[in-house]
């Protein structure tokens, strides 16, 4: 062979890929950005898409999280609740209302442990939380459409920290709810002082 002929031969471009290979090539790209995107989902999404919520309710209720920083979080766990199973909703609908129950029970305490000028500043507390509760409300109940957005529902009972109990006697029960009209009563009046309009259950 001539050293023309072996130029010539180095020079010469490839073979073109079979078509079969072309297909697989184009397959195996698409497989590899159809598995890109649903991993983007889930990265995006978060493993611990229902601890954040579940913190952020309870920033909310303790009030540390004022102002427009409230209203962020409450968008956001609008956001987060949109994209959770039944389970995960379940869990994050249930954990709100035993926090509401706990910090309600807290601040009903609190009241009557507190000095006369004291009460006031946990009334306003009070008055608070439970407007951010109703927001919480509203946010986890994905069902809570009307035609320009979500919409506030009632809930379908009384508090759960007006049924509190247990086993006490009659007497005690009695007692309880005494107290607990106390507390309510004080609680509408500081909000009509502060011309708040509170929900129509509390």
């Amino acid at each position: 062979m001539t050293r023309q002929a072996r130029d010539q031969g180095r020079r010469s471009p490839p073979a073109a890929p079979q078509a079969g290979g072309r297909k697989a090539l184009w397959v195996g790209l698409l497989a590899a950005t159809a598995a890109c995107a649903v991993g983007g989902y889930w990265l995006s999404r978060g493993d611990d898409l229902v601890d954040k919520t579940l913190d952020m309710e309870r920033t909310l209720l303790a009030g540390d999280a004022p102002g427009r920083a409230g209203k962020r979080a409450v968008d956001e766990i609008i956001r987060n609740v949109d994209r959770m199973d039944p389970a995960e909703l379940k869990q994050v609908q249930q954990t709100l209302e035993a926090e509401w129950q706990r910090v309600r029970a807290a601040d009903i305490e609190a009241y009557f442990a507190a000095k006369p000028d004291e009460r006031g500043s946990i009334l306003d507390r009070s008055i608070d939380r439970t407007l951010m509760y109703k927001e919480l409300r509203f946010a986890v109940n994905p069902k809570a459409w009307s035609k320009d957005g979500r919409r506030p529902r009632k809930p379908k009972s009384t508090p759960p920290a007006s049924q509190a109990g247990g086993g006490a006697t009659p007497a005690e029960k009695a007692a309880q709810r005494q107290l607990l009209e106390r507390y309510d009563d004080a609680l509408r009046q500081r909000a009509r002082e502060r011309r708040i309009e509170l929900p129509a259950w509390q």
